[in-house]
């Protein structure tokens, strides 16, 4: 029963791998813990049978991925839904901001706020237009490629976009500053820059940090919708974890669920197999491989399963003091009677045909408080959430009429203090959780009046519940570990870690990571990509031939194909999408 591949956990980017290195001719097993597949990719009726609720991935970007072409995902079932309306951003007073696949209709609704914050778009609509090609390319080399220095490059294409927006600043002084600084230095409305601002938080990039927080907030804020889309799958987000399951066996790969890996076995310094728990499937054995690839994070990896004898107390030291502190979720789950209808759809009706937004943090000033309480131990006394309805993209997964909700609260995993008194961290969940949960939803109530006379069930997840659903997910954090200055890029996970040049490639020899590195464990799928793409050149089934998809080409030209507001009332389907 030995593999040339052996992948530890069977989330979507070690399935990912598992498929690119099955079809390459490679003997592969998965061994999953849990009874099945996806675990931060799930689907599930949590109570009233029909309602699933997607309780981790669900703004789903695996349509940029070379893997939709390579491994054929839509041939294995996966259909990506969608809403016109990207992302929307809520605010008191009864005003929106939406981003929406269309420029034109995102131009008319910042136009409602601001002319001036509106131009400068159009002018930056058309730099970007002119620069297609470059950017385009700088993408695909970030995400399909190892760290390099190929995408300093960048800071040539910065220093034209700056000139053309008028503002005298250098670049390199640009590209170091936080997020909250680039927004408040090129635009003056508080609705766009909190929309641009929100929009980096919930994809994993706080712009509270300097360096990461402008990419962030300039670049996803500029591309989602179009560059970077906002899809659902019809039946949940656990349709792409079960397109992934189906290409891995489809070209002869083996998945073992219920099988717990409790060692990895080194010797001579090298990975040669593992050990499974003798509670799974298979019992107490050893399983041998030439290559051994982890999918869980880099903690779980080389402190659970390698262990301080195997990799020494100096790295052990190192990787406890990975952080796993932000990105970091409480999550509240609704069964629906009905689709919640926004205050501000008075204004422009399009934000009910988004699936995703954000309520709360009304101006900079807010969200940078809340910036700072987060990184400080403190859950901010005012809600400031992200907010999905996923029926409007995909009706399926409520019964007919109804939908499904949630809102995800970005907190500390151990609170010190909340409301100006202290509570006990970590340990304090089960105390707080409930009286956490009213507040949401009195927040969701006061941005869209009427919405808890709809609530049939709701549902808590707190980061204790988060980790416990997949112990890989340290603390409760979605995405691999914190996405700091410190831990992104050549630094992801930790400096030395992963092999100079490489992605994926352990300082163990025949030891490979598809969760922890560059450039997050997100549903772009590239992690596993990456990590494929290395185990192939080692194991000399590289091909060109397999191998040959490029990021982004799917989207491209399959946007204008995939289905969009399949859930939406007849009446918002009439209405005008931007500000009035």
């Amino acid at each position: 029963m030995d593999y040339d591949v052996i992948v530890i956990g069977g989330g979507i980017n070690g399935l990912t791998a598992a498929a690119y290195l099955a079809k390459s001719g490679l003997k592969v097993g998965v061994f999953e813990r849990k009874g099945q597949c996806g675990a931060h990719c799930d689907s599930i009726e949590l109570g009233i049978p029909g309602f699933w609720h997607n309780l981790h991935a669900t703004w789903l970007i695996c349509g940029m991925s070379p893997a939709m072409e390579d491994l054929d995902l839509p041939g294995y079932g996966l259909e990506l839904v969608g809403t016109d309306v990207a992302y929307a951003k809520e605010f008191l007073g009864g005003r929106n901001c939406l981003l929406s696949a269309d420029p034109l209709t995102t131009l008319e609704s910042i136009s409602s706020a601001s002319t001036h914050d509106a131009e400068l778009l159009q002018r930056s609509a058309a730099f970007f237009m002119e620069h297609w090609n470059d950017l385009l390319e700088q993408m695909k080399i970030f995400f399909t490629r190892p760290p390099s220095a190929e995408l300093n490059n960048s800071v040539l294409l910065v220093e034209t976009m700056l000139h053309l927006m008028d503002l005298k600043v250098d670049p390199f002084e640009f590209q170091g500053m936080t997020g909250f600084e680039a927004l408040d230095l090129i635009f003056e409305s508080e609705e766009l820059k909190t929309t641009l601002a929100s929009l980096s938080w919930i994809g994993g990039i706080p712009p509270i940090h300097r360096k990461i927080g402008v990419m962030g907030s300039l670049l996803l804020g500029s591309f989602t919708g179009t560059l970077f889309p906002v899809h659902q799958a019809t039946g949940g987000s656990h349709a792409l974890t079960h397109a992934l399951v189906r290409s891995v066996v489809d070209n002869g790969g083996e998945i073992w669920t219920s099988s717990a890996v409790d060692k990895i076995i080194v010797e001579d310094g090298k990975a040669v197999g593992i050990h499974l728990h003798p509670d799974s499937l298979l019992g107490d054995v050893e399983i041998r491989a030439r290559t051994v690839l982890s999918n869980l994070t880099v903690a779980p990896t080389f402190i659970r399963l390698l262990g301080e004898d195997a990799i020494g107390p100096s790295w052990a030291n190192k990787i406890r003091a990975f952080s796993y502190d932000e990105q970091v979720l409480f999550g509240v789950y609704y069964a629906l009677s009905g689709d919640p209808e926004f205050a501000s759809a008075a204004h422009a009706p399009g934000i009910q045909r988004s699936f995703m937004g954000f309520f709360g943090g009304d101006t900079m000033e807010e969200l940078r408080r809340f910036g700072v309480n987060l990184v400080s131990g403190v859950i901010d006394d005012n809600i400031a959430g992200n907010w999905f309805v996923p029926t409007r993209a995909d009706p399926t997964q409520a019964p007919p009429s109804m939908h499904t909700s949630f809102v995800w609260l970005d907190v500390p995993p151990a609170p010190r203090k909340w409301h100006g008194k202290s509570i006990g961290g970590w340990e304090a969940w089960p105390e707080i959780a409930e009286q956490l949960a009213d507040e949401v939803t009195d927040a969701y109530e006061l941005y869209a009046p009427g919405f808890k006379d709809l609530i049939l069930e709701r549902f808590v997840m707190t980061p204790p519940d988060q980790e416990r659903n997949n112990p890989s997910a340290v603390r409760g954090n979605w995405i691999g570990g914190s996405m700091l200055p410190e831990q992104v890029f050549y630094n992801r996970p930790i400096p030395g870690l992963i092999q100079q040049g490489s992605a994926s490639r352990t300082f163990i020899p025949n030891l490979y990571l598809s969760n922890s590195i560059h450039p997050g464990g997100t549903t772009w799928l590239t992690s596993g990509y990456l990590a494929a793409v290395e185990i192939a050149q080692d194991m000399g089934t590289f091909s060109t031939d397999l191998w040959k998809a490029q990021a982004f080409d799917w989207c491209l030209a399959n946007m204008g194909s995939i289905p969009q507001n399949r859930g939406v009332a007849p009446r918002w389907l009439k209405q005008n999408t931007g500000g009035k």
